[in-house]
């Protein structure tokens, strides 16, 4: 490779930008390609929702559902879990509950915003469901619906942590056949500082460790922009 090939790679160029009076390095463009990433998300979101963006995604949605289903099938009642922590200051786990359950205590989101607009890859909720998301898991766009789960199978109850006493919410997700597939786990508990909240999304054990994990970076996102809004709604 000759010299100015290495020049030209990718990897070896960095970009300054000057414009308003101002020189920003790429990391502020950076930050200003995800806010117009989010506005532009936000927009078709609004004018394609509902029936119109469940007509466009009906064979990616067909496909997830067998997908998750064949988990389901394989996997003989056994489950494994995708589970992120935060540490939060200046939230307590008393009022990032209270604001959770006034938004989301039946399995439906009040402020539909602020469901649709916590994570890219939340598409649309179906409109005929009483609460329910189409959202990428395991790389398939799986629709499913939401509902309080009062009782927990043993193995899934399994999972809950007693060390975390705050509890944000149960639910069970459901496939569009009535088909359980997985299972939300959401705890916390008071700090001095705020809270340690733990949320966990339990699947079949026989998902793959691309789809764990990649949940696992979606519930950090999901839930940092629920806390903000909780932190947001108690000031």
């Amino acid at each position: 490779m000759s010299a100015n090939a290495e020049v030209r790679s990718p990897d070896r160029v960095t970009v300054d930008v000057h414009t308003m009076g101002r020189t920003f390095d790429e990391s502020a463009v950076d930050r200003w390609e995800l806010e117009a990433a989010r506005r532009a998300l936000r927009n078709l979101k609004s004018v394609a929702g509902g029936r119109v963006m469940m007509d466009l995604l009906a064979e990616q949605i067909e496909a997830g559902d067998r997908f998750q289903k064949a988990l389901v099938e394989a996997s003989g009642g056994a489950y494994r879990e995708s589970r992120t922590g935060f540490t939060v200051r200046g939230l307590s786990g008393t009022d990032l509950a209270a604001w959770f359950q006034g938004q989301a205590a039946t399995g439906r989101f009040q402020d539909k915003t602020l469901l649709l607009n916590a994570h890219p890859e939340h598409y649309v909720e179906p409109p005929d469901y009483t609460g329910g998301m189409v959202e990428t898991i395991g790389g398939h766009l799986t629709r499913f619906t939401v509902s309080v789960a009062r009782e927990l199978p043993a193995r899934v109850a399994a999972f809950l942590d007693p060390s975390y006493p705050v509890t944000l919410m149960n639910a069970l997700l459901g496939l569009d056949d009535g088909t359980p597939f997985a299972y939300c786990l959401h705890q916390a508990r008071d700090t001095a500082a705020g809270a340690d909240v733990v949320v966990r999304v339990v699947y079949p054990s026989a998902a793959p460790d691309s789809m764990i994990e990649g949940h696992c970076e979606h519930l950090a996102i999901e839930f940092r922009s629920w806390i903000r809004n909780a932190a947001a709604a108690t000031r």
